[in-house]
């Protein structure tokens, strides 16, 4: 157990710790960024696993599946009322997110559907399943995105109605649009460059625009779930490297996926006319987990000093209080310095929607280390600034509660306290 554990202290110090500095033995710009990536890739895949994604993802698969088909037939019947029936099932084909019969199989299905439809019964049960199923997914995908962030608490049941409802009409009429989009720039833009006399250029051009139209979409796609679904606000730029990353992870499984048609055959020889129904499934589950783990990405990406946090000593009970000591930070300065005045313990828990008891334990962890001072106001305590948040850093606060500032004569006690200046020493709550 001993050597287990050393070698774990020499892969977390001398690999993931050593990588986020600057002036390590292998200090240029790309050696830097490499190493740095490899680091949060590893430490993705480690958190993936210990929040049990690929349950979330399961879960999901199923709910996707209920929903899949009901959700292309109304996407089905609204391209039917633009006049773009034919070109969403072409559009939908040359996605080829899984197998083409797999596609067809369900256009067949939904056609059927559609034409079937003509009692109030079946149809008012159609849209009960379609209503009931496509909820189901999106709550489920909340769910799952929040248990990544450390959100407790998910969206009011009024608030999932109507930004699931607006998911729901809005996002089949942006499918119809796109999937005749091709169709116009193909028939429009070819028709001009014959008329300007630039057909070979504009061919080229197209075939670039055509080429990269998935990529973007799917892109845009991963962005958009990554800042919309969690009920916790994510920045921007944290949200575009996760899609962009999580996004072209997705397209390269996907070109593998179709290239190599693993275990194609067997199905078809078990399950017939069947066999699409488990590639679905099979795909489905891939797809669901390359979105929880860019999550991951994107939650490490924003907190950072993640990465640091095996680096100290096991029984360091602040390191399990990280995140929660910043954002604790972070609402009080806040609150400083717009002149509001200062957060009761009550106040703090509400914000942080956490108990008592651990809050007040970090909260005196913080006097006792003269980060904070307590002021008492009658029968309650407020809690202000003890020092300049101007020039308190996240590195501080490190070095500070995990006591690496003490006994500096251990080595990697050296290293990490260097590490985690370089990467954190401009990074103020104010």
């Amino acid at each position: 157990m001993k050597h287990r554990n050393n070698l774990k202290r020499f892969l977390y110090l001398d690999f993931y710790y050593s990588v986020l500095r600057r002036d390590w033995r292998i200090s240029t710009f790309l050696s830097d960024l490499v190493l740095k990536t490899v680091a949060v890739v590893i430490v993705s895949i480690d958190r993936f696993i210990k929040d049990a994604s690929m349950i979330s993802a399961s879960a999901l698969t199923f709910y996707s599946t209920l929903s899949f088909i009901p959700v292309v037939a109304l996407i089905l019947a609204i391209a039917r009322g633009f006049g773009a029936a034919k070109a969403f099932e072409d559009w939908l084909k040359e996605q080829s997110y899984t197998n083409p019969d797999v596609m067809q199989w369900v256009m067949n299905i939904a056609n059927k559907a559609l034409d079937n439809t003509q009692g109030g019964v079946i149809a008012g049960f159609g849209i009960v399943l379609l209503l009931w199923s496509v909820i189901r997914m999106l709550s489920s995908t909340e769910l799952a995105m929040n248990r990544i962030w450390g959100v407790k608490k998910g969206r009011s049941l009024v608030k999932k109605f109507t930004d699931y409802m607006s998911i729901l009409f809005i996002a089949p009429i942006l499918v119809v649009l796109i999937s005749s989009m091709n169709v116009f720039m193909m028939a429009n833009l070819q028709e001009y460059a014959m008329d300007e006399g630039l057909l070979s250029y504009a061919s080229a051009a197209l075939k670039a625009i055509l080429t990269l139209i998935p990529y973007i979409l799917v892109w845009f796609l991963f962005v958009f779930l990554y800042m919309f679904m969690p009920t916790t606000p994510v920045k921007f730029k944290y949200a575009l490297v996760a899609g962009i990353v999580a996004g072209t992870v997705f397209q390269i499984v996907q070109w593998f996926y179709l290239r190599f048609q693993i275990g194609v055959s067997s199905y078809n020889a078990i399950y017939g006319g069947l066999a699409a129904l488990p590639l679905l499934l099979v795909w489905l589950q891939l797809s669901w987990s390359i979105v929880l783990w860019g999550t991951e990405l994107c939650y490490i990406m924003r907190n950072r000093h993640f990465l640091y946090r095996n680096a100290m000593n096991a029984d360091n009970k602040w390191v399990d209080n990280v995140e929660v000591t910043l954002r604790m930070l972070r609402y009080i300065s806040d609150l400083y310095i717009h002149g509001q005045g200062s957060p009761t313990l009550a106040m703090v828990c509400k914000r942080l929607r956490m108990s008592s008891s651990k809050v007040r334990v970090i909260l005196q962890e913080l006097v006792d280390h003269k980060i904070l001072v307590e002021v008492k106001e009658d029968d309650d305590v407020s809690y202000f600034p003890a020092v300049d948040f101007h020039r308190l850093s996240v590195a501080d606060i490190i070095n500070r509660l995990s006591h690496l500032d003490q006994n500096k004569g251990e080595e990697w006690k050296v290293r990490l306290v260097g590490a985690v200046r370089q990467e954190f020493g401009q990074d103020t709550f104010a």
